[in-house]
């Protein structure tokens, strides 16, 4: 499938100089997909009565990326998730994208379940490339049918994830290089798919995404909400 941007984003100002600077709490789910949320997004309420949004394969929810996110965007950063997957397909989870979303810039996604395992898979990618880049492969247990918290550090060289507030993360080291990554005019940000530049969508319900220019922030995810009785745990 190959969108354009202006088939998909609902975009949210004309000037393309709209971003306006975050709080510290950073970029949050609702500001992404919009507040109320589109109606092909569904509205739930989990087992702890906060909300979650269903997001099935109708669901289409993309923006200007700038204007939520800086440019250049965070050089150290996290990616804060609690999610349910509904499929063992995977999808991508969250993704910035180029103007003519060919490539994910940062991209969150799941792989298929294979033999009740599957991975986190976070792109990476530097703004000349040609394709989007896999800068880190984190293994888990089958998450589907489970709510899972889990967050994305990137720090310099290091890619940190942490799921389920397990006390060891899993760290890989990727090559970058020290150029900003602007992000253009037309670039997108997309919750539950990436638009063109990757056809699986994710089928689930999101419960919390959060992007946070503070590459700490991610391990510190599960200090005010505590651990989850119904997340799963990974070896």
């Amino acid at each position: 499938m190959q969108s354009t941007p202006s088939s998909v984003f609902q975009v949210c100002c004309v000037l393309t100089s709209c971003f306006s600077p975050v709080d510290e709490s950073g970029v949050s789910l609702l500001q992404l997909i919009g507040d109320p949320p589109p109606d092909e997004i569904t509205k739930i309420y989990g087992p702890d009565n906060s909300p979650g949004y269903v997001f099935g394969p109708d669901a289409n929810t993309g923006q200007l990326a700038r204007a939520h996110l800086p440019s250049p965007f965070y050089r150290d950063f996290s990616l804060l998730f609690n999610l349910k997957p509904q499929s063992t397909k995977g999808g991508v989870i969250f993704s910035v994208t180029d103007p003519s979303q060919q490539i994910m810039y940062v991209g969150v996604k799941l792989s298929p379940v294979k033999a009740n395992r599957q991975n986190v898979i976070f792109f990476y990618t530097e703004p000349d490339s040609k394709e989007s880049y896999v800068a880190a492969t984190f293994p888990v247990h089958n998450l589907a049918d489970q709510w899972n918290r889990f967050s994305i550090s990137v720090l310099d060289d290091k890619v940190t994830f942490y799921i389920n507030c397990d006390d060891q993360p899993q760290v890989v080291r990727f090559e970058r290089s020290p150029d900003e990554m602007e992000l253009e005019a037309g670039a997108g940000v997309f919750v539950g798919q990436a638009g063109g530049a990757d056809p699986n969508k994710f089928l689930g319900v999101i419960g919390e995404l959060r992007v946070i220019g503070d590459p700490r922030a991610a391990e510190r995810q599960c200090e005010e909400e505590g651990d989850d009785s119904d997340a799963v745990s990974v070896p």
